[in-house]
Order: structure tokens, then sequence, then C-alpha cells
């Protein structure tokens, strides 16, 4: 593990209660006074935008922020790809810009996808953003850290009539025409202190911006706990509709066909792992989710590996992994669509003991979307000669009506 990995794990397990002391006491208390200005610092930017000091940039077409309030994973990704393959459908031309977080490319507009052709490696693009370029055919993707800059980009270059922003919400810079927050129901508002003393990215009462709320992973949750967060919500904004979704486990698929074929690869049936022990591994923001999906599966899960979020793994690290899976009687090892893009190539068409298994995961939505729905169509510009309804089909599948 690298030393600012070994850092953030730290500053994690401190700021959570796990690391009990004196001496935590005291960081903890500093850490507090550098939440205060960070707060300060947040209220005076967002009000420098708001009373109009500071200009937001506007595009020539339909913006949607997906973003959290939170650091960490609540599924954006999954829910930019879900929500792009949809707007997509409806005949819209959609790009996605995505920050590049840990991406290799510097530069201030990077192509990962035209949706044609993927142009850049999981290292260049980052992993999120190489992800969404493999998965979404006819979507282009693009890294960069101003929005603005990569949303005129793709505006001008790519004639895009939709963007998606994938982690945008404090992306404040760029004007939205519609902006939804994901909540994780099972790490809701992290200890509700605001960063660095907690995960807080801006203070509760900044929920009062979002037009839509999404909650995911509402079937790993309590119904107390759902009702909980949505009294929570309707305390800042009472008019944006709450959206429930699901992480659905589809099928798995090997790793080296996966690398190999892409969306063609072969799906294999979550029943060859029911009742046998598999071992989950893992480098993402919420852990616990996955592994409990995994679960769900009906296998009999050992100890899983986890490993600092977007961490890239090496070829000794993944021969350690399989040692462990082999050494506790393990049919299988599983692991993310994420995780799988930062897998050293060599280790992926080496002779391994025991197959890997990347767990397929599709976003479902269980309640609300066609409040979202109408959201959406009310954002969208209207297109000539575009059809601007959900194929039926499609519709069931997502969780979503046809339009009317």
């Amino acid at each position: 593990m690298r030393q600012r990995e070994k850092l953030q794990l730290y500053l994690y397990q401190l700021v959570h209660g796990e690391k009990p002391g004196i001496l935590s006491a005291i960081l903890l208390g500093v850490l507090r006074i550098f939440s205060f200005i960070y707060g300060l610092g947040v209220r005076v930017k967002l009000g420098l935008y708001s009373c109009g000091i500071k200009k937001q940039h506007k595009l020539d077409c339909t913006v949607i922020s997906l973003g959290n309030i939170t650091v960490g994973g609540t599924g954006k990704t999954p829910t930019a790809q879900q929500l792009a393959m949809i707007i997509r459908d409806m005949g819209y031309k959609v790009v996605i810009l995505n920050r590049g977080y840990r991406a290799g490319w510097k530069g201030d507009i990077g192509l990962v996808s035209d949706g044609k052709k993927i142009f850049m490696s999981a290292n260049e693009a980052g992993d999120e953003a190489y992800l969404l370029a493999k998965n979404l055919p006819g979507v282009p993707v693009v890294v960069g850290k101003d929005r603005a800059v990569t949303g005129e980009y793709a505006v001008k270059q790519l004639k895009a009539d939709v963007v998606i922003l994938d982690d945008g919400y404090q992306h404040w810079k760029l004007a939205r025409d519609l902006d939804i927050v994901l909540i994780d129901t099972l790490n809701v508002f992290g200890n509700n202190f605001l960063l660095p003393r907690g995960t807080l990215r801006e203070p509760l009462a900044n929920l009062e911006r979002a037009h839509a709320y999404l909650l995911t992973k509402v079937d790993q949750s309590s119904h107390n706990a759902r009702n909980n967060i949505r009294n929570i919500l309707a305390r800042y904004n009472c008019i944006a509709p709450v959206v429930e979704s699901i992480h659905n486990p589809r099928a798995f698929i090997e790793i080296e066909d996966w690398y190999k074929k892409g969306l063609r690869c072969t799906k294999i049936n979550l029943e060859v792992v029911r009742g046998k022990r598999v071992m989950a591994f893992s480098a993402i923001g919420n852990p616990s989710s996955f592994e409990q999906t995994v679960a769900d599966t009906g296998a009999s899960a050992v100890e899983p590996v986890r490993f600092p979020d977007h961490h890239s793994y090496t070829m000794a690290e993944m021969q350690d992994v399989m040692q462990k899976a082999v050494d506790q009687g393990a049919c299988a090892l599983i692991t993310t669509e994420k995780d799988a893009v930062k897998i050293p190539a060599e280790f992926i068409h080496s002779d391994r003991p025991l197959p890997m298994y990347i767990l397929s995961i599709e976003l479902d939505f269980v309640d609300g979307m066609e409040d979202l729905m109408l959201l959406i169509k009310k954002a969208l510009k209207p297109q000539p000669n575009f059809n601007n309804v959900v194929p039926l089909r499609t519709a069931r599948r997502r969780g979503i009506e046809a339009s009317k």
C-alpha cells in the first residue's frame, strides 16, 4: 500500500472514531479547526456564485449533473451509465464529462472515447472514465478538471445535445439544468462533519440546491433508515422528488474474456457459485455493499480483501490475493468492473489456479423514477425528428414507464 493511501486510510479511521487515544483527540481537534475554515471557504465561494460576482458558464446544450454531498462511493458511475443509455435511446447525442480522478492524462481535454473507439487506457483516463467508455457504445467520454472547457469541446466538436457531469454537484463554475444528488443509504452523511474532520463536502443545508435525490442500494438498508433519510431531505427541500434504486447483480464474467471481448463477452450464471466458497476483493469507496451483493448471490464468502479506493494493483499484490483465496479453499475470486480495469494484464493472462469473475451489476430504479423522468424531459431541449419516448422494453427493464 502506498504512503498516500496509508495516510488516507488512517484519516478515515481517525474521523470515524476507530483510533482512540489522546493523540487522536488532539488531531481531531486540529481537523475540526480546518473543517471550520473549509466550510467558510465553501460558503464564500458558493455565495459569490449565488450573488453573481462569479459567473457560471452556460453551455449551448442540456446539462445534467450527478453528484453527492459526501466523499466516497455512492454509485455515481453506474447511475451516469444508466441515465446516459436512457437519454441516448431517446434520440439525443449524450456526452459524459468526467473529472478523470487519478488519471495519468494531465491536459485540459482528454478524449477517452468518441463513442466508437476508446483512445485511452485506464491509467491514462482514470478507472471510472475508462469503465464508462468501455460500457457505453455511442456515448463519448471526456476527462478534464474544468468541465466548462470540456463541455465546450463536447458541444462544438462532439455535437452534444446533452452532457452528463459525473460527480458535478460541487463544480459550480458550470451552469446546469438538472442537479441530481445521490445518497448511499448504507453510509448516509458520514459522521456529519465537514472535511477534513468528516466526509461532508458541503453543509447539509446545501442539499436545497438539488432538483432530485437518488437513494442507492435501498435493498440493503432498512425501511426506518430510508424514512429517516427522507425526513432529513424534506427538512432542506420538500419539493425535489426522491428516487430509490438498487444495484442488481446480473451475471459473472471471467476477467480474461471481459478484456478480450468487451460487451460481447460470455455471461456466466450467478448459480455457478451458489453454496461455494469465494473470495471478494475490491478497492472501492464502499466495499461492504459490494461484499453483501456477493453474499446475496448465494455464495459462501470467505474473509474479503480490501484496498483503498482507486488503488491500482501490482502483480505482487494480485499474486498474494490469489494465494489467500487458494489457502482458504475458495473456488473463485470475485471483483468489480471498476477494479478489473486496474489489474495488471500480465496477471489476467497468466496461468491462474482459480478463475477471477467480475460481478456485473446493473442499476435498477425501483421507486420514483417516473418523477425523475418528468424532470429530465422538461430539461431536455426539443430536437426535430427525434423520438423522445423510451422504448417500452427498455423502460420496463430499467424500472421506468414509457412516456405517454
